[in-house]
């Protein structure tokens, strides 16, 4: 099963957001390096929350996700999670 998850992220200079895909974002490296998990779908996985689809994703309660994020990465919450994600590929991609 592959799960394809998306979000939005908007640079300082752009005005309206940029869809990307969170398998770039929360991508090997960084899943590695923060999480016990290879890939952010395996990370959702372990959660056991039964996300099948972005609807899925979409509807999961922040609470749920901020739990799971404290017991299975090195952030205190999702929000600091998909921030320096964020940031981190930001900067990647304006290389």
């Amino acid at each position: 099963m592959s799960i394809k998850i998306t979000g939005y992220y908007k640079l300082p200079h752009q005005t309206t957001p940029e869809l990307v895909d969170f398998n770039e974002v929360f991508n090997t490296s960084f899943m590695r390096r923060y999480t016990k998990f290879r890939t952010f779908e395996k990370f959702l996985q372990g959660g056991r929350f039964g996300i099948e689809s972005q609807r899925d994703f979409e509807a999961l309660p922040e609470e749920q996700m901020d739990a799971w994020v404290r017991k299975s990465t090195k952030f205190s919450s999702w929000q600091e999670m998909l921030d320096i994600a964020t940031d981190k590929y930001v900067m990647h991609k304006n290389r």
